[in-house]
């Protein structure tokens, strides 16, 4: 059974979560072991960041991270960036990617944010999930889109 949880709540999956990270987008932040480490501490201890985790059986299989910030200079008014979003290599083709997505959409709606942005190379899967592009930019000289989800809030009810 896949459930999705903060990764607070799972220290045990924090490892294959930084390698995941290390291993998907080493070479192009120029991060190493510790710099990812670095990273998941200051998320830890930010205010409003989050890395949720997704377990099956309670083996971690992927994650996704919800950021204020996503620290590029150009798009800094926008807020809050869904971010570093990967499956485990062995565990894709399950739809997985798209529940985590789906999560931190909830989550960000719950909160009372009405957009949700991301940076992309391959926008097709979340243009089949209603994203659109509304910009490009460059990260580390390469070419990304700027997307954005318009998002529903929950219905709140009522108390007699």
């Amino acid at each position: 059974m896949l459930t999705i949880c903060p990764l607070s709540r799972v220290p045990t999956a924090r490892e294959a979560c930084i390698g995941w990270g290390s291993r998907e987008w080493g070479d192009l932040s120029g991060f190493g072991h510790a710099d990812w480490a670095g990273e998941f501490d200051r998320i830890h201890e930010h205010p409003t960041d989050e890395i949720f985790v997704a377990l099956d059986d309670g083996l971690p299989v992927g994650m996704v991270w919800m950021l204020e910030h996503e620290g590029i200079d150009s798009h800094l008014n926008l807020t809050p960036w869904l971010s570093c979003l990967v499956v485990d290599p062995a565990h894709r083709a399950r739809g997985i990617g798209r529940r985590l997505i789906a999560h931190v959409e909830s989550y960000v709606a719950a909160g009372g944010d009405r957009a949700l942005y991301l940076l992309t190379e391959a926008p097709a899967l979340y243009f089949a999930l209603g994203w659109e592009a509304i910009d490009t930019a460059h990260v580390a000289e390469r070419p990304v889109f700027v997307m954005r989800k318009a998002l529903e809030q929950p219905a709140t009810a009522c108390r007699a």
